[in-house]
C-alpha cells in the first residue's frame, strides 16, 4: 500500500492531467488534513486507478465515525493549489511560487511605521517611499489589507497611470491593475504605443477598501503624500487618470467623468487626460473606443512636449 503522500501525489498528478488547476477538500477537517500529509498510513485508503472517474479523496472509509475536532481548529474548507505551469501565482495565499512560472513576488511586510506627510516628502527616493508605505498605519485599511499595492513600472516613466484604489485580486498580489482590467488596460497602453514596462502604474489609496467600497476622504488624505511625492520623483510627462473617483481627486472637483474627459487638465503643471477604468469598460464595451481616444490625446501631448 502507498503512504498518504504517494496517495495524494498520484491522484493529485492525475487531476492536473485532467486539467484542474485547483483541489477542494470540502469533506475534511484541518486535523484530518494535517493527517492526511503526515508520514502515517491512512486507514483505509487505497490506490488511485488512474482509469476510475475522479472523484474526492476520503482518507477514511464511511463506517468509520469522524473523531471530533478540537475547538481551536474549526471545520471549514481546505483549498489545495495544483501546480501548472502558466497558472501565475496558484500559491500565492501561502506565499510560494509556482513552478514553471515566474509570478511577481507579492509585496513583502514591513514594519508598521507611522510617517508624516513632511516624512515622505523629504525622501529621496522610490524604494524608500515604498518601504516606508509596506508598513503603513496611517488609516483603518491597514486593518483590512493583505498587501499594500504601492505601484509598479520604469521610474523615469513619461506616462503615469492612476486608478482609483486596489481591488481583490491586486490585495491579493501585491500588484496594480492585475486581472481582466489589467489586461484590458495592458491592451489599451499598447494599441496608442506604450508598453506597460515603459509607464508608472499606481492608484490613489495604496490598500483596497473592504468591499471595493468608495474610499473615505480620511483614507484619500492618509494616502495622498504617498501619491504625491511618486509623482515628483517619477516626474512623468503625462498623467492618466483612469476612472472618476482618480481624476476627481486629482483634480479636487466632483464634476462626473463623462464630462471631464476630452480634453487636457492640469496637476501640479503635469498634463493630466481623464478617461473611463478599464473595470467600467468591461461592464460598457462602447466605452472602449472613447479610452482609445483619450489615450491618443495623451501621445498628442508627449509629441507636443
Amino acid at each position: 500500500m502507498n503512504d498518504a503522500r504517494d496517495l495524494l501525489r498520484s491522484w493529485f498528478q492525475q487531476r492536473r492531467e485532467l486539467g484542474d488547476d485547483e483541489l477542494v477538500l470540502d469533506q475534511l477537517s484541518v486535523a484530518e488534513l494535517r493527517e492526511i500529509v503526515s508520514d502515517r498510513p491512512v486507514r483505509g485508503a487505497r490506490p488511485v486507478d488512474a482509469a476510475e472517474p475522479a472523484r474526492a479523496v476520503r482518507p477514511r472509509e464511511a463506517a468509520e465515525p469522524r473523531r471530533p475536532v478540537e475547538a481551536a481548529e474549526p471545520v471549514r474548507a481546505a483549498t489545495v493549489d495544483v501546480p501548472v505551469p502558466g497558472i501565475v501565482e496558484t500559491h500565492r495565499r501561502a506565499g510560494a511560487p509556482v513552478p514553471g512560472t515566474t509570478p511577481h513576488p507579492p509585496s513583502p511586510l514591513a514594519p508598521a511605521r507611522y510617517a508624516s506627510a513632511e516624512e515622505i516628502a523629504a525622501l529621496p527616493v522610490l524604494n524608500a517611499v515604498r518601504e516606508i508605505a509596506l508598513g503603513c498605519p496611517r488609516c483603518g485599511l491597514a486593518k483590512t489589507r493583505t498587501h499594500v499595492v504601492f505601484g509598479e513600472g520604469s521610474e523615469t516613466a513619461d506616462v503615469m497611470v492612476v486608478g482609483e484604489a486596489p481591488g481583490q485580486e491586486e490585495d491579493r498580489s501585491g500588484r496594480p491593475f492585475v486581472g481582466r482590467a489589467g489586461q484590458l488596460l495592458d491592451l489599451l497602453l499598447l494599441s496608442s504605443g506604450f508598453q506597460r514596462a515603459d509607464v508608472y502604474v499606481c492608484n490613489v489609496l495604496k490598500c483596497r477598501p473592504p468591499q471595493n467600497r468608495n474610499p473615505q476622504p480620511d483614507e484619500v488624505d492618509a494616502c495622498s503624500p504617498y501619491l504625491l511625492r511618486q509623482v515628483e520623483l517619477v516626474k512623468p510627462r503625462v498623467i492618466l487618470a483612469f476612472g472618476a473617483f482618480a481624476a476627481q481627486t486629482l483634480l479636487g472637483t466632483d464634476i462626473t467623468i463623462g464630462k471631464l474627459r476630452g480634453r487636457t487638465h492640469q496637476y501640479r503643471g503635469i498634463p493630466l487626460v481623464p478617461t473611463y477604468h478599464p473595470a467600467a469598460c468591461l461592464r460598457h464595451p462602447a466605452w472602449v473606443r472613447s479610452v482609445w481616444e483619450d489615450l491618443q490625446r495623451a501621445r498628442d501631448v508627449l509629441e507636443a512636449a
